[in-house]
């Protein structure tokens, strides 16, 4: 055996490394149920809210939707997600009947629905909107003036009736002579009349018609057919336009006090609720269990380790961590003294 101390300690650290490189290629399998078991031993006593602090989950959130949010990676990947999303293979292969099951969307329609006080609080907004009450005026016009029509051309057929329609025309062209002031207020009482009507006749058709009826039966259409054919609602291009539109709204509201102030809340709800979780548990409710802790880490790091092995990273890593303990006066001394 060699006289050098520090000669000495460097095998002992030669072999160390050799050790550890077993470890973790030889004995692989093994090292990864010990380590594992280890950790969630740990796990059964720790609880999330004695080793987490909300307040620094809050600030890593935060650097979470500023930087990452609105980095170029996922800026990059908004139009090509939005085309593997459109053009998927496996859209073609499944009908929408068989992603989404019937029963949920039948108790989204309900839920919709039954949402009166949204409904009651809608048509109290429309209302006072005279714009809506224009497009009200246009629309109840339109049908009644169809209808008219329809009706006119029926009657007309009949002996006399032109002459009729003559007089009526008349009476119309008379009376639209009245000053245009009187128009505009009488235009304006027609447009909050239609309004009403519109929204009586909306009202009407939500509670008593059978809309829950009619919604599932379009449904029905599209559950029979794969998924691909949606499609036909919207082009590839468009589908990259709301992608693109869509990613804008969010980036414009990451940064808002408002934004911030609903991530924060978030954050102290999870905490309220699993604060006093050991993470154990919270695996667990994750649905984590040992065996696919197991082998998610058998799946993952073996081509890892093998990579960092075979550009010699992870050897020149270890020895970078363990020389300076090796080549410390109290590794030196133990060496001289044994």
């Amino acid at each position: 055996m060699s006289n050098d101390p520090q000669a000495v300690t460097g095998k002992l650290l030669d072999a160390l490394v050799e050790f550890i490189l077993a470890e973790v290629t030889d004995r692989f399998d093994d090292v990864v149920v010990r380590e594992i078991d280890l950790v969630l031993a740990g796990a059964d006593s720790i609880r999330l809210g004695d080793v987490v602090d909300p307040a620094d989950v809050k600030v890593t959130a935060r650097i979470g939707v500023d930087q990452v949010g609105g980095s170029a990676v996922v800026s990059q990947l908004v139009v090509p997600f939005a085309d593997v999303f459109y053009n998927l293979d496996a859209a073609s292969e499944h009908n929408l009947g068989d992603v989404i099951d019937r029963d949920q969307v039948q108790a989204l329609i309900n839920a919709v629905l039954g949402l009166t006080t949204a409904q009651e609080r809608l048509f109290e907004r429309l209302t006072l909107s005279p714009l809506i009450a224009q497009l009200a005026s246009r629309f109840v016009g339109s049908i009644i003036n169809d209808f008219v029509a329809g009706n006119r051309k029926k009657a007309e057929r009949l002996p006399g009736m032109s002459s009729i329609f003559s007089v009526g025309d008349k009476v119309v062209s008379t009376a639209a002579k009245v000053g245009k002031g009187q128009l505009d207020a009488v235009a304006g009482m027609g447009a909050q009349y239609a309004l009403k009507q519109t929204e009586g006749a909306v009202r009407d058709l939500v509670k008593n018609g059978p809309v829950e009826e009619a919604v599932l039966e379009v449904w029905d259409l599209h559950a029979n057919e794969p998924v691909s054919e949606l499609r036909l609602y919207v082009s590839e291009e468009e589908n990259r336009e709301l992608a693109e539109l869509a990613y804008g709204a969010a980036m414009s509201t990451r940064n808002k006090e408002y934004l911030l102030a609903l991530v924060d809340a978030w954050i102290d709800t999870f905490f309220e609720n699993f604060g006093q979780s050991t993470v154990r548990e919270l695996l667990d409710q994750l649905g984590s269990s040992r065996d696919d802790l197991i082998a998610e880490a058998a799946r993952f790091a073996p081509p890892i380790i093998d990579a960092l092995i075979a550009n010699g990273v992870l050897a020149d890593q270890l020895r970078q961590r363990l020389e300076p303990f090796f080549s410390s006066d109290a590794a030196i001394a133990i060496v001289t003294e044994g």
